[in-house]
């Protein structure tokens, strides 16, 4: 395992102007305690500490000794503070990454250099997945005749630019493998990676730990189905990584025991197709399963008060039945916290999307059915955090990034792709961390 920490990136260099005569005071005696001192910057987002370490000799050597970004990271509650786009242009060129506020305000073009962890390793850095502030990315080779390479695995952190490089475990080259991160500082300053292989019915789950920074083989499983749920969509919750198929089938990892778990699917209508689903997530401690539903496949959704959709006018809602495009929600499924059950949580009126961003809809057949603009509205990320903006749901329409506040029942423009043909996009929560890799 090779552990590095690129150059200081030029937004941290920041000078500070100190009076040459000091006075003898109060705060003198706080900041020239280094118990005080390093209880006052544990206190402080990421981004300042970081800064701060240009004041002195002292306060660099009390912010980067690893108990303090330990302790730093554990009493500060990770909460998302904005989303990683990651375009793809489908191979025509490399995909980019821009930075975007969770309010939209600020947009941050991330320069291809950001993630160059080797210029002796060429290729595409690809960021696969992000969990509470860190960052698994793959470096393929670009080009055809080379990518038959082994690909290159990292874990990053995006704040102070640390990064590691993975050397995974030997396969025999005809399984399939995937991987899955898991950190959770609340409950350790030390994540893991999941490497799993699956052949036909054979399943193997190794586990690297950044404490012992060994893998170990944690679990083989003959006669496993591979087919009844996705590997690529595991989600870290409540100390196990949960797996689950569009049709609501699931099981969870657990992390401790090192051992399978079968978990509750969601009261889907048997009417339920592969098409419907939409997410699946986790956010402010709990599971969420978002789908798209019918009025008549979920009737009691609109028994639902605070959580339900914005009203509508009547107006609205007639220039929207003459569009077809009937009653349908997106709605939020989330899992109680004994892993029993899915319970309804949240939901949001398709009427209302297409209300506010009538684009989506067919211009040249105003009588398409429902499916068609329902097809068109995927979502990419789900936030329910106690903020200002209250529980977001961040949605990828045909050139745009929105987010709908369940709270507020308002919609706001993150981003704009112009022009919007022949791209993808996916939204991975950004969190600021000293956490070490």
């Amino acid at each position: 395992m090779r552990r590095m920490t690129p150059s200081s990136p030029s937004h941290l260099q920041v000078s500070f102007n100190l009076p040459k005569n000091k006075i003898s005071s109060p705060v003198d005696v706080v900041f020239g305690n280094d118990d005080f001192l390093s209880e006052i910057l544990l206190h402080l987002p990421a981004k300042t500490v970081l800064k701060l370490k240009l004041i002195s000799k002292k306060w660099l050597s009390i912010i980067s000794h690893p108990s303090f970004a330990i302790r730093h990271s554990y009493l500060n509650p990770h909460t998302v503070s904005g989303f990683l786009l990651n375009v793809s242009y489908h191979f025509k060129k490399p995909c980019s990454y821009r930075y975007v506020s969770i309010d939209g305000k600020s947009v941050v073009n991330v320069s291809p250099d950001f993630l160059l962890f080797d210029p002796d390793k060429p290729g595409s850095t690809c960021v696969s997945q992000s969990c509470n502030g860190l960052l698994l990315c793959s470096r393929r080779m670009r080009y055809s005749a080379e990518r038959t390479k082994p690909a290159h695995y990292y874990v990053f952190n995006p704040t102070t630019r640390q990064f590691v490089e993975l050397t995974l475990p030997s396969g025999d080259g005809i399984r399939s493998n995937r991987l899955q991160l898991a950190f959770d500082p609340s409950k350790s300053p030390y994540y893991k990676v999941l490497f799993i292989h699956y052949f036909k019915s054979l399943l193997e789950i190794h586990v690297y730990s950044s404490e012992t920074r060994i893998w170990k083989l944690s679990l083989k499983q003959e006669n496993f189905d591979s087919l009844c749920v996705n590997l690529n969509n595991g989600v870290l919750w409540n100390g196990a990584i949960h797996w689950i198929s569009p049709m609501g089938k699931g099981f969870c990892f657990l992390l401790d025991k090192e051992c399978l778990q079968a978990m509750p699917s969601p009261p889907l209508p048997e009417s339920w197709e592969t098409n419907n689903f939409r997410y699946f997530g986790e956010s402010g401690g709990q599971l969420h399963f978002i789908g798209l539903l019918t009025c008549e496949q979920k009737p009691d959704i609109i028994a639902m008060g605070a959580n339900a959709s914005p009203e509508l006018s009547d107006d609205k809602m007639t220039r929207s039945s003459s569009s077809n495009i009937g009653s349908r929600y997106v709605v939020v499924y989330a899992m109680e916290k004994g892993c029993s059950r899915w319970f309804v949580k949240y939901h949001l009126d398709v009427n209302a999307i297409v209300m506010a961003y009538p684009e989506i809809s067919d211009q040249e057949d105003p009588t398409a059915s429902p499916s068609f603009v329902s097809g068109s509205i995927y979502v990419s990320s789900f936030i329910d955090e106690n903020n200002e903006e209250g529980p977001l749901l961040v949605i990828n329409m045909p050139g745009e990034i929105v987010t709908y506040s369940f709270k507020h029942k308002t919609f706001k423009n993150l981003f704009s792709f112009h022009p919007y043909k022949h791209y993808s996009c996916c939204a991975l929560k950004f969190t600021e961390t000293l956490s070490l890799v």
